[in-house]
């Protein structure tokens, strides 16, 4: 086995990633969708200061919803959580858990007008 050792020297320490249990946590809600028939695709974007997963219903649909993190502005330590539903932030919370509480219950509005 060989040790990959990046040398880029423009790594900039302020970006924003999602933590493996993080990602696992979204992955998840994801997954539930996925299996409902509700999404079938996914997509991470990193952009500035922050990062966001995206849920597709198709490949080729804009995202059904994503979710934002990025920096708290009061507080380096800590991060904000947002759902963003037609480019527009619905809910804003430094918990992601109740985020994705929260997202599941809008997920319900999809399973309920799901065509068969």
């Amino acid at each position: 086995m060989q040790l990959i050792i990046s040398k880029a020297t423009n790594y900039n320490k302020d970006k924003v990633f999602f933590s493996k249990t993080e990602l696992q946590i979204i992955l998840q809600t994801y997954s539930k969708q996925v299996s409902s028939g509700v999404c079938r695709d996914y997509s991470i974007d990193h952009i500035k200061q922050k990062v966001i997963f995206s849920f597709f219903r198709s490949t080729f649909d804009k995202p059904l919803f994503q979710i934002e993190k990025k920096t708290n502005v009061k507080s380096k330590l800590l991060f904000d959580f947002s759902i963003i539903y037609k480019q527009k932030i619905v809910e804003t919370n430094v918990s992601l858990s109740k985020i994705l509480n929260r997202l599941d219950k809008k997920f319900e509005f999809f399973h309920k007008n799901k065509k068969g």
